[in-house]
């Protein structure tokens, strides 16, 4: 099974275990080629920079309950 543009229609319950096995080798495979390729910098940005930000500080508790402070 190559690794360009092999899509295999076949549905598992249909495929003997090999060709389970080599299916399951290529995607990983794809995934650990995407990984190495991909920009390290781009993965290590600072949460001050990321779009998606929480909305309250990491010291700043949500509890409400005085009772159990």
């Amino acid at each position: 099974m190559s690794l360009k543009n092999s899509i295999n229609h076949l549905p598992p319950e249909r495929m003997t275990p090999e060709q389970r096995r080599l299916e399951i080798a290529a995607i990983l495979a794809k995934g650990l080629v995407r990984l190495r390729q991909s920009n390290p910098v781009k993965r290590q940005i600072p949460a001050t920079e990321r779009k998606v930000l929480l909305g309250f500080s990491g010291d700043q508790s949500v509890h409400t309950d005085l009772i159990n402070k």
